[in-house]
């Protein structure tokens, strides 16, 4: 698995797996998740993925 896919697996699975996923889309920099159910986002599980910056 590359570097990119790996991250992109844990990202989907600190935001309540890709069935919490209702919206994707993305500009240069950032990738913008709608989710049906906040509360099952890890925000600080998020933060702490090499690779990712911030979450908002």
């Amino acid at each position: 698995m590359g570097k990119f896919s790996k991250l992109a697996t844990e990202i989907v699975e600190n935001i309540g797996g890709a069935d919490n996923v209702s919206d994707l889309y993305h500009c240069m920099t950032r990738l913008r998740f709608k989710l049906k159910d906040t509360s099952k986002a890890n925000k600080k599980g998020v933060e702490q993925l090499d690779g990712v910056i911030t979450v908002v």
